[in-house]
């Protein structure tokens, strides 16, 4: 008996001991070392409710309830900073970027909660991205002098976001026909300062193409000459912010165009730190 029993308590040793090794184990309690990198929080309940009460703000004709969106806004920039999960992250975008497009159309001297809106979008992250490109884009908000700090400020929190795909979007911009806008894009390029070498040198390049441009445009000393004059007051409005990019995407803290050209030129083909 005991000759026939041996052999299968053998056999019943020799696969527990086998079975780590095939994934045969009992299935134990994972330890926060095991637990799935994308584990989501659970829903948060106030979020919806948060979305609403927004949603009336925005849709309130006489839009005298503004100052309530944007502390609503605030709360809901605050859950996204702790940490919501992917269906609530997107709902906040998606209320967010309805502020802009519903509702009646505020005063440009009443434009609190747009800017709230707009700020929220570029502290959210990359998420925000797509938004804010849409609406540097949309012509829902008149191209007019009254309206140029919103759209300075879709410029600026799109630069926030981090999101490369924006680049392109930007150095448009640094292009534009208002010196305002083009100051907003350059100061929005600082924020590429973690990218790579080929991302920041992109950005380095164009602007110092521009800004020669411009100093080549401003140089004339005549009153008569228009051009001349733009140029000049465009590179008024621009110089600092611009410098203040380059110094943080190249990591070097020069002061006149002629000192970024030449280093530039002796720098661009190699490592950058």
């Amino acid at each position: 008996m005991n000759r026939r029993v041996g052999p299968f308590v053998l056999a019943l040793i020799a696969v527990a001991m086998a079975s780590p090794a095939q994934g045969g184990a009992p299935p134990q309690a994972p330890s926060d070392k095991q637990a799935p990198a994308d584990k989501q929080p659970p829903p948060d309940k106030e979020v919806a409710d948060k979305l609403t009460a927004l949603k009336e703000v925005v849709n309130d004709r006489k839009t005298a309830r503004d100052a309530e969106g944007c502390d609503v806004i605030a709360i809901l920039l605050k859950k996204c900073e702790a940490g919501l999960n992917d269906k609530d992250k997107a709902a906040v975008v998606k209320g967010l970027e309805s502020v802009f497009y519903n509702g009646k159309l505020r005063d440009p001297d009443k434009l609190q909660l747009y800017h709230a809106a707009a700020t929220a979008l570029g502290r959210i992250g990359k998420d925000g991205g797509k938004p804010l490109m849409a609406l540097v884009k949309v012509d829902r908000f008149p191209d007019k002098k009254e309206w140029i700090p919103l759209h300075e400020r879709f410029i600026k929190e799109l630069g926030k976001t981090k999101d490369e795909s924006a680049i392109e979007l930007l150095l448009q911009l640094a292009n534009h026909h208002e010196a305002a806008i083009q100051g907003a894009a350059g100061e929005a390029l600082g924020n590429f300062d973690d990218s790579k070498d080929a991302v920041r040198k992109q950005i380095v390049g164009t602007l110092i193409v521009r800004w020669g441009e411009l100093e080549s445009k401003g140089t004339p000393i005549d009153t008569a000459n228009i051009e001349a004059q733009n140029a000049r007051q465009t590179l008024a409005v621009i110089t600092g912010k611009w410098k203040e990019t380059l110094r943080k995407l190249t990591r070097q803290n020069l002061d006149q165009f002629k000192e970024w050209q030449e280093w530039h030129n002796k720098n661009k083909g190699k490592e950058w730190k």
